[in-house]
């Protein structure tokens, strides 16, 4: 394998793995297989030249794209804004205080205790406020006090969201999205439905305290963690928005770990399609004009005289690899390593081209390249 089969085949490992990544609920994950299937079916009414065929399922196919744009247009956003890497290294992010953060995890279970239900967002990078609704203003500080006293029962903004960010409790009485998904414990109730709606469509985490069977429940992206104590709640906190210096222990175990079986998935299914394309001979055959390249030619030697500036090669593959700029860039690399002066023939094989999966050679012309290396030393007279 050459280091540009290497690179294909690490973007396309990471392509589908971004695909599986955002299509992990089943709804997005049937629409997106449906599509290729449909884009599938188009690409073999052409080959059986079936125009009609081909034009129904490659209209089905933009018109399913477009749904897919218009319903998952949330998820979407979000998966746009995890590759923004510029936004994010121009935002670092500080992360939390551990003193709120305490605060927080003493609040959640000192109401959980209560039976008072209660629903707390922590902001970290991604920004929340589009996606809230309704609620008030506060900018006050983070106290267990303050957090007990906003989710008392008398209290009018209880049944809402309290938004931390930026060290600060920002919003009250906040309204967050619901979830849609149905693969959901039958216990959840709606504050527990608005956690995942929110961790869902940011990176915010969001802490529901169950008023019914007084747990406290951590959700972060599609994870949701049931807490046995304030300690273990505030162990989460800090690793996932705590300060940098207490993010950094668990950061190399999340890389690691977090999504491993997506990741040997994706590399699979990569794996599968670079080596359909390697062995496919395809059904497409054409002949290209290739330039000979001499590389490694030896110190004090000079090139006398070459016998083929350039070869023809009839290569055999698919119609779309033949038209691609693969083939634009083919060339045929000759190794003048180990060579001293005089007249040498190089063949020009497979190996030489460094053809792209996809590609096989039928034939070259000439076969043989004749190369005569002489002496670049010059003589001086006397």
């Amino acid at each position: 394998m050459s280091w540009r089969s290497a690179v294909d085949l690490l973007v396309l490992a990471t392509a589908i793995y971004l695909v599986l990544l955002w299509g992990r609920e089943a709804r997005a994950l049937r629409a997106f297989v449906a599509i290729l299937g449909l884009r599938a079916g188009a690409l073999l009414g052409r080959r059986l030249d079936l125009p009609i065929t081909e034009w129904v399922l490659d209209t089905a196919s933009l018109v399913a794209l477009v749904l897919l744009l218009v319903v998952f247009q949330v998820e979407l956003r979000r998966a746009f804004a995890s590759l923004d890497f510029v936004v994010r290294l121009l935002r670092p992010g500080g992360g939390v205080a551990s003193g709120v953060l305490r605060a927080v995890a003493d609040a959640s279970f000192a109401l959980a205790a209560s039976r008072r239900g209660a629903l707390v967002v922590i902001a970290r990078r991604d920004p929340v406020e589009p996606l809230l609704s309704g609620g008030v203003p506060l900018g006050g500080e983070v106290s267990r006090e303050i957090l007990e006293a906003i989710f008392r029962k008398v209290s009018p903004v209880h049944d809402g969201a309290a938004v931390v960010g930026g060290g600060r409790i920002s919003r009250v009485g906040a309204i967050l999205p619901l979830t849609e998904r149905e693969d959901l414990p039958r216990w959840y109730g709606t504050r527990h439905r608005a956690a995942i709606g929110l961790a869902e469509r940011s990176d915010a985490l969001a802490i529901a305290v169950s008023e019914d069977r007084g747990t406290v429940t951590l959700f972060r992206d599609l994870d949701a963690q049931e807490m046995d104590g304030p300690e273990r709640l505030l162990k989460e906190l800090q690793q996932h928005a705590g300060p940098a210096g207490a993010r950094a222990g668990g950061r190399l175990r999340r890389i690691v770990t977090v999504h491993a079986g997506l990741r040997v998935v994706a590399l699979g299914l990569a794996l599968l399609i670079w080596s359909a394309l390697w062995l496919g001979s395809g059904t497409g055959v054409r002949t290209v004009v290739v330039p000979v390249e001499l590389g490694r030619l030896g110190l004090g030697l000079k090139v006398a005289q070459q016998s083929a500036a350039s070869v023809q090669v009839r290569v055999r593959g698919s119609a779309w690899m033949l038209d691609s700029a693969a083939t634009a860039r083919l060339v045929a690399r000759l190794d003048l390593g180990g060579r001293g002066a005089g007249v040498h023939e190089i063949r020009v094989d497979p190996q030489t081209l460094s053809l792209p999966p996809g590609l096989s050679v039928e034939a070259v012309s000439p076969e043989r390249v004749r190369v005569e290396l002489a002496s670049a030393r010059r003589t001086t007279g006397r």
